[in-house]
Order: C-alpha cells, then sequence, then structure tokens
C-alpha cells in the first residue's frame, strides 16, 4: 500500500467539495462507494477528470494520474438510474 494523499471531488449538483484521502491502489469504484455512503447520494453519478472524461470503475488512482491535490468532478450518469 503506498502513502496516501489527498484528492478533491467536487459535486456538480451543489459544488460542495469533499476532500478524501487515498493511495495509488485505491479504485475509482472505491471512491464512489465512499461518495455514496458520504454523501447518501440515490442516483448514479459518475467520476471525471480534469478533461472532462467519465472515469472507468476499476481504474486505479495511479492508472488516472492522480496525485495530491487532483480535482475530480462527480456528476450524475448520463445514462440515468439509482442506486439499489
Amino acid at each position: 500500500m503506498g502513502s496516501e494523499f489527498n484528492i478533491t471531488v467536487i459535486v456538480s449538483s451543489s459544488s460542495k467539495e469533499v476532500t478524501l484521502a487515498v493511495t495509488d491502489s485505491n479504485s475509482v469504484n472505491s471512491i464512489m462507494e465512499t461518495l455514496v455512503e458520504t454523501l447518501h447520494l440515490s442516483q448514479k453519478y459518475v467520476l471525471t477528470d480534469d478533461s472532462n472524461r467519465i472515469l472507468s470503475g476499476s481504474l486505479t488512482c495511479s492508472d488516472c494520474g492522480f496525485h495530491e491535490g487532483s480535482k475530480l468532478l462527480l456528476i450524475p450518469d448520463p445514462t440515468g438510474g439509482f442506486y439499489s
């Protein structure tokens, strides 16, 4: 397990910023699970990077090139749906 660093997730619907401590091996799915629990999300959301690309859940922080201070945007899933 690598050392921890902080990323910031901006919630598009509220402009709220959430800071999370992650490691290189954390997956996008694990980040989303934390956000669903923390923000009590019911609709499906996706994470996008600074290029507005939707990030695949199987990618790790290392795969995405995240580093201390990286900013991600949490947006409603364009395909719609709800968490069950």
